[in-house]
Order: C-alpha cells, then structure tokens, then sequence
C-alpha cells in the first residue's frame, strides 16, 4: 500500500485502478474513464491537506477522518476552509463512488457502475454505460448519453437527461425533470415530482406502455394512441405506444406533465 499527503496542487500516476473512492469538501472533482495511465491531478488546494492510498488496484482520496464537517462545522463556516479541485484519469471499467461536500462533479466515459452524491454542486453525466446513481440537495444533474440504468434523486435540483436508455427512475421534490429519449430500447421508466414539472420527448416510433397522472397539474400528450381519464382529484392519460414492450410512468402532486413527440426529421439530423 502507498499513502501520499497532498498540500500544494501535484500530480500523481498509478499502475492500476479498478476501483475509485472520493471524499471531498467544495470544489470540483472530474473523473473521465479511457485507455490512458491512471491519474490523480490536484489543480487547486485549500485548507487541510488530501489523503490519497492505493491499496492493490483500490485508489482513496479524502482527508483525514472526520472527513465530514459536521453540525458545528456548518455552523462556524469550517467547511469554507476546504477546496479541492481534482481530475483523475482511470480506466473506462472502474468502480467510482463519489461523496461530496457542496463540489461539482463530472464522469464521463465509464462502463462501470458510478455512485455520484454531493450536497448542492452540479453533477454532469456523459457517455456512461453502466449503473449510474446520481444524487443531490439543491444541485441538478445533466446526464447525457447515459446508456446503462440511472437512479437520480434531487430535493430542488432539476434533472436532465438526453439520449438514454434502459431503466431510468427519477425522483424530485420541487425539481423539474426533462427527458429526451432516443431510439435506444428502454426497459422501464419511472418518473416522480412533487411540485416540478415534467417533460418527456419520445421518438415517434416508440415501444411503451405509459402512465401520466397529476393530481392538480395539466397533463398533455402529442400521441393520439394515448387517451384521457378523468377522476375526482386525479387526471391520467394512459395507454400503449407501439409493442407496448417498455413503460414509461411519471407522476407529480402539483406539477405538470407533458409528453411530446420527436418528428421523424427531427431524429434523422441529430
């Protein structure tokens, strides 16, 4: 096992990593998965120094236990003492669990699964195929390409997603949540809001079973094949778009939901 302490901005390299843990307190931590040797690049450092330990092909970077501010540490402003700005470059099939303290995060190009949790920065998503769960207080969460099962959880922070696939369950208080789903097979989709609106774009040709409900909002859709309900105290617009193979469900108390349909020519210039 190999241990460093970092106090200044420094770079280091590793000979392998399948497995990625970060715990760090504001600023920004980018993890990018490809071909390349193993990288930790610290840009940007302030307040106590990181720990970083590479046990086998397990690579940690933190600081000193508790990592964590803590009730008082909110109170008396400790958590202003610490940033870090971090990049690491790892391997597009390893394991990356990311917990954060008010600090943007961004992964991309990854085939493992990815655990990103941060309080209330940013967390931005591309070109991952594996199990995502993404989870935030107030940040939002920018997901694109995103081909593997995503889980995502925000209070007030919108989520976003583009050209995905699979499973996709989103749940938000008062975020809004927007999906733009390509031509991928999606498997299951479960959409759920408080007081956020919701807006789904379906290819026109798409394989679903579909469920929308709002118990004071607006729900509209773009597809004929899909009918109205009406009920005391809910409104649902249900039915099956084409083999009915997948499901999409989205619901919210207060919000809107509308699902609106890609045009053919549209889908053929992206």
């Amino acid at each position: 096992m190999a241990t460093w302490k970092i106090d200044q901005p420094q770079k280091l390299t590793f000979e392998r990593v399948r497995r990625l843990r970060v715990r760090t307190v504001r600023g920004s931590v980018s993890v990018v998965g490809g071909d390349e040797q193993p990288t930790l690049e610290v840009s940007e450092l302030e307040g106590p120094p990181l720990q970083v330990r590479h046990d086998g092909d397990q690579l940690e970077v933190g600081y000193e236990q508790p990592w964590w501010p803590g009730p008082l540490g909110w109170l008396t402003g400790r958590q202003r003492r610490h940033l870090a700005v971090v990049s690491l470059a790892v391997p597009r099939d390893c394991e990356v669990d990311l917990e954060v303290v008010s600090s943007s995060l961004m992964v991309s190009g990854l085939r493992a699964p990815v655990r990103a949790k941060t309080t209330s920065g940013e967390i931005t998503l591309a070109g991952c195929a594996g199990q995502v769960e993404a989870e935030t207080v107030s940040g939002v969460v920018l997901a694109h390409g995103v081909a593997g099962d995503l889980w995502a959880n925000t209070v007030s922070g919108d989520l976003t997603l583009v050209e995905g696939g699979g499973t996709v369950a989103a749940k938000t208080v008062s975020g809004t949540i927007v999906l733009d789903l390509d031509a991928a097979p999606v498997s299951d989709v479960r959409l759920t809001s408080v007081s956020g609106d919701v807006t789904i774009r379906l290819p026109q040709a798409s394989d679903l079973q579909v469920q929308l409900q709002s118990t004071s909002g607006q729900v509209a859709s773009a597809f004929d094949e899909l009918h109205r309900e009406g009920r005391p105290a809910l409104r649902t617009v249900r039915g099956r778009l084409g083999t009915g193979s997948g499901r999409l469900r989205a619901s919210t108390t207060s919000g809107h939901v509308a699902l609106l349909r890609r045009e053919p020519e549209a889908e053929e210039s992206r």
